[in-house]
Parts: structure tokens; sequence; C-alpha cells
């Protein structure tokens, strides 16, 4: 569980005035070409101090809600998502046993830890992950902040620094549930309290990393920080996606952001 629950009530941190602004802006011609992610190289292993392009409000960088890419797109990165997951699979089987068992003696309780999440167009479906807290702990409860968090277990700490505690969505990928690169999926009853202008970030299909994982906002709730995911389903394409694999890995390397 890495996401935070807290919110404020109908606009989820985003004011009345601010959704207003974007209900009158939104529909104006964009400007400026397509994103292709480039910028997320350029200083690939330090801090990169751009993303203030993004700002505190999503305005000025979702005046327009694109539909789904081209058939092309989706059929690439469906291909992708099939052959990466299924090759990753096979080949951290060895990985992924080695974590059972050591999730198996060091806490009593299920290996794998299963999660209701919201997909593309408001779909149902679970979300797989090693456990890495004690069985106890409230399924839906606010996410750790640090690796001092007393409801982590020893092994936890461990794979959740080394974000391995994820290697079992590539199952939800495989099964076309999401994809490497998207959205990060949202609970249920979060997505219930959804206006209109936050259901805007299930037209994609989410994903296990993405603009948003590899931000400075990471720390922060997903639903407080919209623009980025709104960006990314306004850009989306090849280009853009292999970006924020390659800055994922980086950040993975470097141990950012994970908790």
């Amino acid at each position: 569980m890495r996401l935070l629950v807290g919110r404020d009530s109908t606009l989820s941190g985003l004011s009345k005035a601010l959704y207003k602004d974007f209900a009158q802006d939104r529909h104006r011609t964009p400007t400026g070409k397509r994103d292709c992610g480039l910028w997320l190289l350029y200083s690939f292993f330090s801090k990169y101090d751009t993303w203030e392009q993004f700002g505190a409000s999503p305005r000025s960088k979702t005046n327009h809600i694109s539909g789904i890419s081209s058939r092309c797109y989706r059929f690439t990165k469906r291909s992708c998502d099939i052959v990466g997951s299924s090759i990753l699979l096979i080949g951290l089987l060895p990985l992924c046993l080695m974590i059972a068992v050591l999730i198996k003696l060091d806490t009593p309780g299920p290996v794998l830890f299963r999660h209701h999440r919201i997909g593309r167009n408001g779909k149902h479906f679970v979300l797989w992950k090693f456990r890495s807290m004690r069985k106890d702990v409230p399924r839906y409860g606010i996410s750790p902040r640090n690796v001092e968090d007393m409801r982590l277990t020893r092994v936890g700490r461990l794979i959740r620094r080394l974000s391995i505690d994820e290697l079992p969505q590539l199952i939800n990928v495989l099964r076309g549930e999401m994809s490497f690169v998207g959205p990060r999926p949202e609970m249920p009853f979060i997505v219930d309290r959804y206006c209109p202008f936050e259901r805007e970030r299930l037209a994609a299909k989410p994903g296990i990393t993405g603009l948003w994982q590899v931000s400075p906002a990471r720390a922060l709730p997903i639903h407080d920080n919209l623009q980025y995911d709104l960006h990314y389903i306004n850009n989306q394409n090849l280009l853009l996606d292999c970006a924020i694999i390659l800055r994922t890995i980086a950040a993975v390397v470097r141990g950012i952001g994970a908790v």
C-alpha cells in the first residue's frame, strides 16, 4: 500500500476555483509539440529542476484532453507489455521464489497482497504485490512514509526499498489490466468520490510506473497531483513511455522515492 488515502471532499485538494478555471480553458487549442519525454533524460542520474513546468496547477498542461492514441500505438504498446512481462516473469522467477520464502520465514501471513483497484474506463481489477507489512494491518490504511514504520516487516523494508514488492504486478500487465507505463491505479472508494475532472485519469490503462511516479511529487497523494497523469494521457507515445521507463530504472538504482 503505497498510496495515501487522506483527501479533501469533492475536489480532492483541488480548489473549486481551480476546477472552474480548468473547465473554462480545457477546450482551447493546445500549443507546442507532443511531449516525447526527452527532457526526462537530460539529467538522467541527477535531480532535474524543471519539474516546475507542471507547477501546482494542471491547467497549463491539460487544456485539451485528447482521446486514446492511435491503434498503432496501442497495438505496439500492448505487444511490448506482453513480451516484456512474459520475459521478466520467466527471468525473475528464481528471485520471486526467494522473496516468497523470505516473506514466509519472516512473519506469518500470505506471500502476496491483494488490493482492489480501478483501471481504464473504471474497470475493477485485483492488483498484486508482495506483502511488505504485517497481516493484521488495515488493508486500505495510509501508506508508510518511511522505513521506520512499525507496520513494515523486516523483509518488507528491504523489498520496498528496492521496489521489488511491485514484481507481481507483471501478472496484471500480462493479463492486460495494467501496462508498464500509465497512471497509477487508485482504490475504489477514492474513485467513487472523483469529480468529472478527476475521472479524466481513467482514460488510460494504469501502469506500474508513470510520470507522477518519477516526479518530485512522488511522496504526495496522486489525487492532489493529477497534472502529471493528465499530461501523460494528453501526450501518450512510445518515446515518452521509454523515457519514463529509463527514468524509473535510474530512480530504482538510486533508491529515490522508495519506502
